[in-house]
Formats: structure tokens, C-alpha cells, sequence
């Protein structure tokens, strides 16, 4: 008689938490089913399970419906608790990893889960996995009932034990394959972690004509198209703005827009389509001279004080070429015509963004039409061929020939990949056209999307937005220490990078400004 409140209990027990988890697991699974796009976007966000969002948005409902069943029936209720636990834990195990071994936080629950801190819900699933386990010590398992208790439990814990040991290795291999997938094998999956980006102020620059000429000693320079030999000066600590008048050596020289360029304690004044280069000091922003000869050029930016890296428009062999100009001596300037890769036209095909980075000295090219970058060094060797996360490898271009002007043109718009592009220390920030996987098209409507990339070992690391502004998109974008800037209309908008992106940035280059402007933002 003492025995028998003993096995009530015991199925009380068992009998409650199984009426847990079935209206646990079915209230999860009807509330992704019934917000399934949103659940396969938050999986696709998954440092872990981006690489099978697809099937698993799917799989896993229907998983906990399954579960569900074999707790309902009294032959089935032990496998159900098994599978309950095994589950639970590794809910349980992939939060612990999101938080302790990941900077990436999507929510990929539904209702009133969804409500929880990333804490809150780990204590949440430890609770029910503690009472899975319970339940399974208790519960009657027939095929062994009459091996004595002792075997049971032994068989029970070694069950769980093995239950544990299978399915933490299973997440483990799990995370290290969608590392790899999404690193180095990406199927075009962005992540999004959280707090990427922050942006503490915007200055009001009156008009959207200005863009980015450099950065030096904890200044920001903007140049200005409409004013083409006037410079703005953005003390990055204090945040003021000064302006300079530029003034040139007086030599007749047919002028149509210069372009500004400013980086270690120098400035130049180039235009491209005629052949000429001036630099002066920024201490008192007066140019010389420096040349006046030699092939069209179409971009050029400062490697130090007398030297720039430049890209040619050859027209013998209509390509673009990279290069190398040394205002000392012009006899050491370089050209390197393999570094370009043609594809079928040689111009349109190979246009992108030139970039020079002083913290790795390197040359920087970004194909606007192909997922590719390139990493060159300052004797014109590649270094580095990576890609982005974008599909596109080779440039989707129609061109066509004007019989009367016998110009060649797009036949239609270009699709552009790699839209603006900056880079600083060992990191290279590109503003991408395409939307990826499981992107939210709103998102996509208010913001411009940035993706990170790491040169140390070519791979991917996150992406953030940057908000539009009077519904206009960033036209220009610079990264200068932990802080990324945009030109948006009017606006020049600074945003403090968090430190999971800048992390490995190389600590040189960093004025007594970067410093205090770092301790105060």
C-alpha cells in the first residue's frame, strides 16, 4: 500500500512535464508556421544554421509536431521524453554557443519566446531539459522492467549520456561547417550581427556635392565638385569643420574638374583627362606642378608623398591597366597589365573602385561588375585575389555600338555588385547592389547594405546597414580607425564600428586624435 502513492507520484511527474512539452512544441510550431517567412530569415541569419535554412525552417516544426505525438500515447511517451531531451539540449547548446562564441543573435523563435532575452531563454531550455531528463528516470521503459532498478537507471543514464555526448558533437561539426560555408563557400548568405554599426552624429554640410578626398593625423578631408579647388578639413575630435582655398602654380592648364586627393601630410590635384599632377603641403595648400606628360588616367590615389597609384586607360590596346607614378623620378613609374583580367571588353568590364591603404600599404581594386577584389603591393605584385559573398563572377553587360558616333555603349543598365567600396587596416568594407538569401526587401528599401571582409584570410565576416536619409541612399562611404563616415544628401554621417568588426585591426597609423576621439565615442 506504501508503494502505490509512490508510483502515482511518479507519473504525475511525467504525465505533467510531457503535458508541458507538447503544448510547448506545438505553440513553437504553429507559431513558425504561421510566421514561417520571418522564421527562415532568422535562420538564414544563423552563424550555425544559415547554410540548411532552407529545409530546416520546415524540418524542425514538423519535428516538434512529431515529438508532440509520441508524447500523447503511453507506448511511444518514453522515445517522445528521449527525443524531447535530446532536442531541448541542443536548443539549449546552440543559444550557448550564439552567446559566448558568436556575435550574431538572431531571434529564430516565435511568440511569446520571442520576447525573452538570449539569458532568459538559455535558463528557459535548461529548465525543460532538466525535466526531460527527470521524467526519463521515472518513467517505466517495459523492454527492461525486469532488470532491476539499478539496470534500468544505469541504461537510462547511459542512454541520456550518449543522447548528450552525439548531439553536442553533431552542433559542434554543425558550427564549424557553416563557418566554413559561410567564410569561405557562401551561397550569397549575409550575416547580420547586431550592433555592428552606431551612428553617433551627422553634420549638416548644406549641400550633397562634397565626397571624400583622405584622411590624415585625425582629420577627415572632403573635397567639393562644385567648388573644385576648395577643401573642408573635419577635425574627427572635436568635430569642427575648416575649409582652405587651394592655389596652384600659375601655368595655363585646360581644366575641367580636379579632383582632390589628401594622405601623409601632402595633397594633389589631378583631373585624368589631360595628364597633369600637382601636390603641395597641407600646411599651406599650395601646389606645384609636378606632371604635366603622359597617358590618360581615370582614377589615382596618394601611396605617400610622391607617389600614387594610378589606373591607365590604355587606348592602343583599349584596357585599363594599373600602375604606379613617382612625381620624383617618372622614370620608375610602373605599369602592370596582367593584374586586370578582361573578360570581353577590357574597359567597362574591368571599371571598379582604386583604393590605397596606408595601414597595410597596400593598392586595393574592387570590380564594380564582378565579385572580385584584389590586394596588390607597391611593386605592382598581387598579393591576394578574394571575392565577395555576391554569385555574379563574371560582368552581366550588354553592350552595343552607335553606328553614327561609333561610341560603345550599355544596351541596358550594367547589374552592378560591388556598388562603393573603403578599406582600413586589415578589413575591406564594400557597399553591395544585390540582396542575398533570406533578406528582408524593406531592409533593403531604407538602408544600404555594407558586408566586411577580411584580407588575412579572404573571407567574410558580417554585414550592417546604413540608414538612408530623406529617402536618399550613402553616395560615398570612408573608414578611417573604428569609425566608418557617409555621405548621405546633405549629410556627412559618422558611425562607431563595434569592436567584434575592428578587432584585428593593425594598431598603427593612429594619431594622438584616433585615441581620444576611440575613449570618448
Amino acid at each position: 500500500m506504501k508503494l502505490i502513492p509512490k508510483i502515482g507520484f511518479k507519473i504525475l511527474i511525467v504525465e505533467t512535464v510531457c503535458l508541458l512539452y507538447i503544448l510547448l512544441f506545438v505553440y513553437a510550431a504553429v507559431s513558425k508556421l504561421l510566421d514561417f517567412e520571418n522564421f527562415q530569415v532568422q535562420l538564414g541569419q544563423s552563424p550555425i544554421l544559415s547554410p540548411f535554412a532552407e529545409w530546416m525552417a520546415i524540418f524542425i516544426p514538423f519535428l516538434e509536431f512529431g515529438i508532440s505525438l509520441l508524447l500523447m500515447f503511453r507506448a511511444l511517451k518514453f522515445w517522445g521524453l528521449l527525443f524531447s531531451f535530446v532536442l531541448m539540449f541542443l536548443f539549449s547548446f546552440y543559444i550557448y554557443i550564439m552567446l559566448y562564441y558568436s556575435s550574431y543573435i538572431p531571434c529564430s523563435c516565435g511568440g511569446i519566446l520571442e520576447k525573452m532575452t538570449w539569458k532568459q531563454h538559455l535558463v528557459f531550455n535548461i529548465i525543460f531539459t532538466v525535466l526531460a531528463a527527470v521524467a526519463l528516470l521515472l518513467i517505466p521503459y517495459r523492454n527492461i522492467i525486469n532488470n532491476g532498478f539499478w539496470q534500468v537507471f544505469k541504461f537510462k543514464i547511459t542512454l541520456l549520456a550518449s543522447s548528450l555526448l552525439l548531439g553536442g558533437l553533431a552542433l559542434i561539426l554543425m558550427f564549424h561547417f557553416s563557418d566554413n560555408v559561410i567564410h569561405y563557400k557562401n551561397k550569397f548568405i549575409r550575416r547580420f550581427a547586431q550592433h555592428t554599426a552606431q551612428q553617433i552624429y551627422q553634420i549638416d554640410l548644406k549641400y550633397n556635392s562634397y565626397y571624400f578626398a583622405g584622411s590624415d593625423n585625425g582629420n577627415l578631408y572632403l573635397g567639393n565638385s562644385t567648388s573644385s579647388l576648395k577643401v573642408s578639413v573635419l577635425d574627427t575630435l572635436t568635430k569642427e569643420i575648416a575649409q582652405y582655398n587651394i592655389t596652384l602654380e600659375r601655368i595655363k592648364m585646360p581644366f575641367s574638374i580636379p579632383v582632390i586627393r589628401v594622405g601623409s601630410g601632402c595633397f594633389f590635384v589631378f583631373e585624368g583627362t589631360v595628364p597633369y599632377i600637382f601636390s603641395g603641403s597641407t600646411a599651406n595648400w599650395h601646389a606645384d606642378l609636378k606632371l604635366n606628360s603622359g597617358p590618360y588616367f581615370s582614377n589615382a590615389v596618394p601611396i605617400d608623398s610622391t607617389s600614387l597609384a594610378v589606373r591607365y586607360s590604355i587606348a592602343e590596346s583599349n584596357e585599363s591597366v594599373i600602375g604606379t607614378v613617382d612625381l620624383k623620378d617618372t622614370l620608375k613609374s610602373k605599369i602592370n597589365r596582367s593584374l586586370l583580367e578582361k573578360q570581353f571588353d577590357g574597359i567597362i568590364d574591368t571599371d571598379g573602385s582604386l583604393l590605397y591603404n596606408r595601414s597595410i600599404n597596400k593598392i586595393i581594386y574592387v570590380y564594380y561588375y564582378r565579385n572580385e577584389y584584389l590586394l596588390i603591393n607597391n611593386q605592382l605584385n598581387l598579393d591576394v585575389k578574394g571575392n565577395t559573398i555576391d554569385t555574379i563572377s563574371r560582368a552581366q553587360i550588354e553592350l552595343v555600338q552607335n553606328k553614327k558616333s561609333g561610341r560603345t555603349t550599355f544596351s541596358k543598365p550594367p547589374l552592378r555588385v560591388n556598388r562603393l567600396s573603403a578599406s582600413y587596416g586589415n578589413l575591406l568594407f564594400v557597399n553591395s547592389s544585390l540582396p542575398g538569401q533570406y533578406e528582408s526587401e524593406d531592409l533593403w528599401k531604407i538602408a544600404a547594405i555594407v558586408d566586411v571582409y577580411d584580407f588575412t584570410d579572404k573571407s567574410y565576416r558580417s554585414s550592417f546597414p546604413i540608414y538612408n536619409i530623406n529617402r536618399k541612399k550613402m553616395r560615398s562611404m570612408y573608414v578611417y580607425g573604428n569609425h566608418l563616415y557617409a555621405l548621405i544628401d546633405q549629410k556627412l554621417v559618422c558611425y562607431k564600428l563595434r569592436s567584434h568588426v575592428t578587432q584585428n585591426h593593425p594598431k598603427i597609423n593612429k594619431t594622438s586624435k584616433d585615441i581620444s576621439a576611440d575613449i570618448r565615442d
